[in-house]
């Protein structure tokens, strides 16, 4: 029976990420993963010799200075990354089934302005707005930032508006707004309930920069993986586990489907079936 300090369930990029840190303050880590490849959405597939990821098609944030840049950074993984900085005319194409003409969303947020100018050329200033607005949004929220703020958020000021009334609110173009509001399908956005600050944040990631991984998302898993273990921490796949045993509201131990059971201080689950264990006591979190 092992003894651990943290156990993390779930291998995806927050897992990792946990596990990186912990491991490196100098906590005995283990990661346990029930499939074979390790990462979550950071998984790739391969057919006739082509590779296709499951989720990181392209990632944004990644220049000097930019939020998931630093945190590369931190990681240990910034400059090991197999990178390519796509168009910056055009990192996205917002297209329409009634329409022959494609959209293009560019990074940088004077060059995103000019090239939508370019298709809806009265609306200028509208896109000046959003765009403005859309900063200022992000620059509400100090961890996104990678900021220090003592003061708490307060308010709802970003908080109860959706997307869809928010874009409405300042752009009177019907099909300027869809176009605004195509990235939606990367976080799976749906315009009436998904937050304003979701869309800002998504969208700020991509139009400040956006790079595509060469060979795939799975080496951002690689490379974490790799650093972990170098701070000691373990990391297993093929371990589901079936079972999180607790008494008087701490967490006692897991089983897994081998049977191992597996001790620890503390347990941090990324798995979204948290449902599945009402009893889990308060020393198993959930990012």
């Amino acid at each position: 029976m092992s003894q651990y300090d943290v156990v993390i369930i779930g291998s995806g990029l927050g897992g990792l990420e946990s596990a990186y840190i912990l491991s490196k303050e100098g906590y005995k880590v283990l990661v346990l993963e029930k499939n074979r490849q390790l990462g979550g959405s950071l998984q790739i597939f391969v057919r006739d010799k082509a590779i296709f990821d499951t989720g990181i098609h392209y990632i944004g944030g990644l220049d000097d200075g930019q939020n998931l840049n630093q945190c590369f950074k931190y990681f240990g993984i910034m400059d090991k990354l197999n990178l390519i900085k796509m168009d910056m005319n055009g990192f996205d194409k917002i297209s329409f089934g009634d329409d022959d003409k494609d959209y293009w969303h560019a990074q940088g947020y004077d060059n995103f302005i000019e090239q939508l100018s370019k298709d809806f050329p009265t609306h200028h200033n509208e896109l000046k707005t959003y765009t403005k607005l859309i900063q200022e949004v992000c620059n509400y929220f100090p961890l996104y930032q990678l900021r220090e703020d003592d003061e708490p958020i307060l308010g709802t000021k970003y908080l109860d508006v959706n997307t869809k009334d928010f874009i409405a609110s300042v752009v009177s173009n019907p099909r300027l707004q869809s176009v605004l509001g195509g990235s939606n399908p990367l976080y799976a956005g749906d315009g009436e309930k998904t937050p304003l600050y979701v869309h800002a944040l998504v969208a700020n990631t991509y139009i400040e920069s956006s790079y595509k991984c060469i060979d795939g998302g799975a080496q951002i898993e690689r490379l974490i993986t790799k650093n972990i273990k170098a701070n000691g921490g373990e990391i297993r796949n093929y371990a589901e586990v079936t079972k999180i045993v607790e008494k008087d509201g701490i967490v006692t131990h897991i089983e897994l489907k081998d049977g191992e059971r597996i001790e620890a201080k503390n347990f941090i689950s990324t798995s979204k079936r948290r449902a599945e264990h009402p009893s889990a006591g308060r020393n198993i979190q959930h990012p």
